[in-house]
């Protein structure tokens, strides 16, 4: 079964839009469909009934001249013999001329209504009451029975001078019939009219009530839109803005004086996505600002764990690590070297003159021999007591037994006023092939003990 709940609010608003904009499209396809009926029956009334109307209308103007012209034939009845009784004509050519003009204008009107509901029914102009179209049409043709009959019956007496009284009534008879059949000739074109108009008054109607429906849906759906994303982002800007909050206060519970300044110097701030932006960064400041102390810790607490805490070389677990790197790197083809340091009769110093001068001359001691390594190529490591290392993790051993040679150098001509004169013995040994870490330190420890034997403040290599 269709969750509407369940739905994403992306999906859920899309939905909404695609029925809103479905209803605006039916109202855009109705009102064009009924426009276009609606032009179609006006189009019907412009060009049939109206010009038909006024068709018919000549012809009744026609007609009553022609009426007004039979009236004014002057006429008397006279028997030539009993049973045929003739009626005298005051004919003349101006007569017959008049006659000829009231017949070819009334000839003309009906030719136009011919062709005006002939072109309406062929190509298909008439869209409502076809029947009474072609009733019409039947009409024309009826009118120009009488008119034809009309004209033959006054050319026989134009050309007679004369016509007997049963000819004068069939003449009047005819004319009556043409004013007849006129009249109902205009009342149907009337009737038809006022069909078409209360057709289109109909479909108007429907236009408006249906447009009205249409578009009070679509303002519903519309509003319902609206009002569902303004208070589904309200709900998630504060549902958001609640989280960092608490964010805020699981970082730190003391007040936050950023924090403090953003808002005093955003008081013109009033809409959610600017405070929403506001609080994502400040809190977002705050974890930059978490990061850092994070970082600055764990390089402190790094620095504890592989420092000396006394001298400040490195230890032994920084030299375990290191001596692992290099010796990784030197099975792939990489040379490095160590000395090894011993400082020399260093017991005689702590029995003699205490522990804390014992401890100064080995921090001064890590102190000058760092003022001849390369930091980029030299590590320091204690590796316990007064015994020290130095991993020179490029060149060759003749680069280290030089480097060994200045630093004893410079601890044997090295004085301060507070500090004995000490000098220092080293082993100097390089990578060689197949060397594990184990036989490495043995081989330079080795090295290191000869230096000493041979009366110490020495340098022996291998």
């Amino acid at each position: 079964m269709f969750d509407w709940f369940s739905l994403s609010m992306t999906k859920k608003v899309g939905g909404l839009s695609f029925i809103l904009l479905s209803f605006l499209f039916v109202v855009i396809l109705f009102s064009a469909y009924q426009s276009q009926r609606i032009y179609y029956n006006m189009m019907e009334v412009a060009e049939i009934d109206v010009p038909l109307s006024e068709i018919v209308a000549e012809v009744e103007v026609i007609q009553l001249r022609q009426d007004l012209f039979i009236e004014s034939l002057q006429w008397h009845p006279h028997a030539t013999s009993f049973n045929s009784p003739m009626v005298e004509l005051q004919l003349n050519d101006q007569t017959e001329q008049d006659f000829r003009t009231f017949n070819q204008a009334l000839a003309s009107q009906l030719f136009k209504a011919e062709k005006v509901l002939h072109n309406a029914l062929t190509l298909g102009s008439v869209r409502l009451k076809m029947t009474d179209h072609q009733a019409l049409m039947e009409k024309v043709g009826l009118l120009h029975k009488h008119r034809i009959a009309f004209e033959k019956t006054l050319n026989k007496a134009f050309r007679t001078q004369s016509m007997s009284l049963q000819d004068w009534s069939v003449l009047e008879d005819i004319d009556q019939k043409l004013e007849y059949e006129s009249d109902r000739m205009l009342r149907m074109i009337d009737v038809l009219t006022m069909r078409v108009s209360d057709a289109v008054e109909g479909q108007e109607h429907r236009f408006v009530l249906i447009n009205a429906m249409l578009g009070i849906s679509a303002l519903a759906i519309g509003t319902y839109l609206t009002l569902y994303i303004i208070l589904s982002f309200r709900k998630r800007v504060w549902s958001l803005r609640g989280q960092i909050h608490h964010l805020h206060h699981a970082l730190s519970t003391e007040s936050n004086p950023q924090r403090e300044h953003l808002k005093s110097n955003n008081m013109r701030t009033k809409d959610e996505l600017d405070e929403l932006e506001d609080d994502l960064q400040i809190l977002l400041s705050r974890f930059s600002s978490e990061i850092d102390n994070r970082q600055q810790i764990e390089n402190e607490l790094i620095e504890l764990a592989t420092r000396d805490k006394l001298t400040g070389a490195y230890n032994r677990r920084k030299w375990d690590e290191q001596m692992q790197a290099v010796l990784h790197l030197a099975h792939q083809g990489y040379a490095f070297s160590v000395i090894l340091i011993d400082v020399d009769y260093f017991k005689k110093v702590n029995d003699t003159q205490g522990h804390d001068v014992g401890d100064k001359v080995l921090k001064v001691l890590v102190t000058e021999l760092n003022r001849l390594l390369k930091p980029q190529r030299d590590s320091l490591f204690r590796l316990g007591g007064e015994e020290f290392a130095v991993l020179l993790k490029s060149g060759d051993s003749d680069d280290a037994k030089q480097l060994a040679e200045q630093l004893r150098h410079h601890i044997e001509t090295f004085s301060q006023p507070d500090l004995p004169a000490i000098t220092i013995s080293l082993g100097v040994t390089g990578y060689q092939e197949g060397d594990t870490r184990q036989s490495l330190v043995k081989r330079v420890d080795q090295l290191l003990y000869e230096a000493k034997a041979a009366g110490r403040n020495q340098v022996v290599s291998d």
